[in-house]
């Protein structure tokens, strides 16, 4: 006996590089902010050439000095800071990911070190991660022991341990605590603490630690392109980051983890808040930046600088300072040209956004459904609508064609094949074996008397119902549905995929179909149908599973006695049990195989056509464990 299934044919080898590639992650932008950013670049630089062109010779320095300079700095600083905390922040939502859904086990010591290593590796401003068990034993990775080293300590009364702890259980949401000094990092730390659960049980708490000295290293960019001075404050009166922090800062403590602002090795920024000379500078609201002028030293400064509070409680100050000599005269018209330069680049972004969205919505649509397509998510694609741009309608008809195509062979393919070749990324996992495996075949008993009179509408309806319980039972235990056979099926585990537990969940399948057509006999009756008798035999051994075909046509087919015993044992039904509503019948081997978790009476040993030595036959009575297979 053989039985066969074609996939689509063997795809070429880039396609199979190009589906391993499909697992490196790589920094991504959207299309809508592509095409954002590009619109949004043209109109900001048209509007801009028309501001300069309408700003008078004596305000030009001005205005570079203030928007260029002054709001780029900000805004580049802040950038800088945010980008280094976020990306802690996705690093450690993805390891708490991982451990929440339960892909890694926080008693799995060797792959909890894997993961908070690779996250670690992953960002160069993370100096270490960490996990804190509730009994207040801690898992760490850091760089101080270069490329890095791991070990597990107890700390429960190290302060930060005791209050992520204290805070984890208290509630759900991630939080940044206040930088503190540390004499094991030589420096003053900021620390990202994420509760970690699972279906409402506290794991622990993941434990982020960046080295202050990093963020002021995150601000040298900044510093070599500006000609001002940048820097960050930690409420109003600590400093978070200057360039004289990146590499360390003398008088650190446990008191004093920051460095007061008044007493800063920097005597312009220890100045800022000089309550003698300080005035305010009215900037545009839309702007989210302050400024003020202070005098020190003779010198008359102006600061810049806007507030971060998307992090810990005490909001951060980031801005840049710079001498204004050259403002005296001129600063009245220079709000006015920020006032105008604002508001024209703001509603340029948006007209910008709002383009941007409008062009990009028929590619997201499109990329949507390629991933399903990709995935073999047939059911689940929408059609795509039409468009006025001719080249997105063209592609929109193509893809619904191709889609459409798609869902026609999904029905006549196995996808459980097809999805095991695109996950491999070539056909040599499907390469020829010799293996083990349990074959299911089932047939309707008297089906020409059941049939008999009915149109070929109403045989079909019947087929169809008929396969579709035995298809859904098949499936649900791991099986693979083969082919139909007239008014029966084929089917079989252990291939593709390796299982475990082979015999056993084919046993649990056909009690399931037992049920299910007992059930199902029981409506027909009502609705004055005749009841339908059916029979299955299952065979557990060797068989040989292979390719066979040509490059563009392969039939995947199992092969081998174990496929014609298990047909036999489907025939022996009509003489072991002939008159039981759903007759199953299973060879020694396969009852073996199964364990003590199935009931089965014998009936014999038996002749099988083929076979030199008898068949020792049972009937298949029930099954101890009713819970799913792993």
């Amino acid at each position: 006996m053989v039985a066969t299934f074609e996939p689509f044919g063997q795809p070429d080898r880039s396609t199979m590089v190009k589906a391993r590639a499909q697992g490196v992650k790589h920094w991504r932008l959207s299309m809508s902010l592509v095409l954002s950013v590009c619109f949004g670049t043209l109109i900001t630089v048209s509007m801009a050439a028309v501001l300069g062109i309408t700003v008078m010779g004596a305000t030009r320095n001005t205005i570079d000095l203030i928007h260029k300079e002054a709001e780029l700095g900000v805004s580049l600083v802040a950038r800088e800071i945010d980008l280094h905390l976020a990306a802690a922040r996705t690093q450690t939502a993805f390891v708490a990911g991982m451990l929440e859904t339960g892909k890694v086990d926080v008693d799995d010591s060797v792959r909890l070190e894997s993961l908070l290593t690779g996250a670690m590796a992953a960002d160069p401003a993370i100096s270490g991660h960490g996990f804190i068990f509730p009994g207040g034993e801690v898992v760490i990775v850091d760089r101080l022991d270069p490329p890095a080293r791991f070990y597990r300590v107890w700390a429960g009364d190290d302060p930060i341990v005791a209050e992520a702890l204290a805070r984890a259980v208290a509630g759900d949401a991630p939080f940044w605590m206040p930088p503190s000094w540390r004499a094991d990092y030589h420096n003053t730390i900021m620390t990202l603490i994420w509760p970690v659960r699972r279906n409402a049980e506290l794991l622990g708490a993941l434990i982020t630690v960046i080295n202050i000295e990093q963020v002021s290293a995150r601000m040298g960019p900044a510093v070599e392109s500006l000609r001002s001075q940048v820097f960050a404050l930690y409420g109003h009166d600590r400093v978070l980051a200057h360039e004289l922090m990146a590499s360390g800062y003398p008088g650190l403590s446990d008191t004093d983890p920051l460095p007061p602002l008044e007493t800063f090795a920097d005597h312009y920024l220890a100045g800022m808040w000089d309550p003698g000379t300080l005035e305010r500078i009215d900037l545009p609201e839309t702007a989210n930046i302050e400024s003020h002028t202070v005098e020190v030293d003779g010198t008359t400064l102006i600061f810049v600088y806007r507030s971060i509070d998307a992090y810990v409680t005490v909001p951060l100050l980031v801005g840049a300072y710079y001498r204004s000599e050259v403002f005296d005269e001129e600063f009245g018209r220079l709000i006015n040209s920020v006032v105008i330069g604002v508001a024209a680049i703001l509603l340029s972004l948006v007209v910008a956004m709002l383009i941007g969205q409008r062009l990009s919505r028929p590619l997201e649509r499109l990329s949507a459904a390629a991933r399903l397509v990709g995935r073999m998510d047939l059911d689940h694609i929408e059609t795509l609508p039409s468009s006025r741009v001719i080249e997105l309608d063209h592609q929109a008809d193509a893809f619904n064609s191709m889609s459409g195509a798609l869902t026609w062979f999904q029905a006549y393919v196995p996808r459980a094949l097809v999805r095991q070749i695109m996950h491999a990324g070539d056909m040599a996992g499907l390469e020829s074996d010799h293996r083990n495996i349990t074959v299911m075949f089932t047939d309707i008993a008297g089906y020409s008397t059941v049939s008999e009179g009915m149109s070929a509408a109403g045989v079909t309806t019947l087929l169809n119902h008929h396969f579709s319980i035995l298809t859904e039972e098949i499936e649900a235990e791991g099986g693979t549905v083969d082919k139909f056979i007239g008014d029966g099926v084929m089917a079989f585990w252990g291939a593709p995929e390796k299982q475990k537990n082979r015999a056993r969940r084919a046993c649990r399948a056909a009690l399931a179909i037992r049920r299910r057509i007992e059930e199902d006999n029981r409506a027909r009756e009502a609705s004055g149908d005749k009841a339908l008798r059916m029979r299955i035999g299952i065979h557990s051994g060797q068989a040989t599973v292979a390719n066979i075909g040509s490059p563009t046509r392969l039939n995947y087919t199992v092969i081998g006695d174990t496929v014609n015993v298990a047909q036999r044992l489907e025939q022996l039904g009509r003489d072991v049990a002939p008159l039981t509503e759903v007759a199953i019948t299973i060879s020694a081997e396969t009852a073996r195989d199964a364990g003590h978790d199935i009931a089965a009476t014998a009936a014999g040993s038996i002749p099988v056509k083929g076979r030199a030595a008898p068949v020792e036959v049972l009937l298949l009575e029930g099954a101890a464990d009713e819970d799913p297979l792993s």
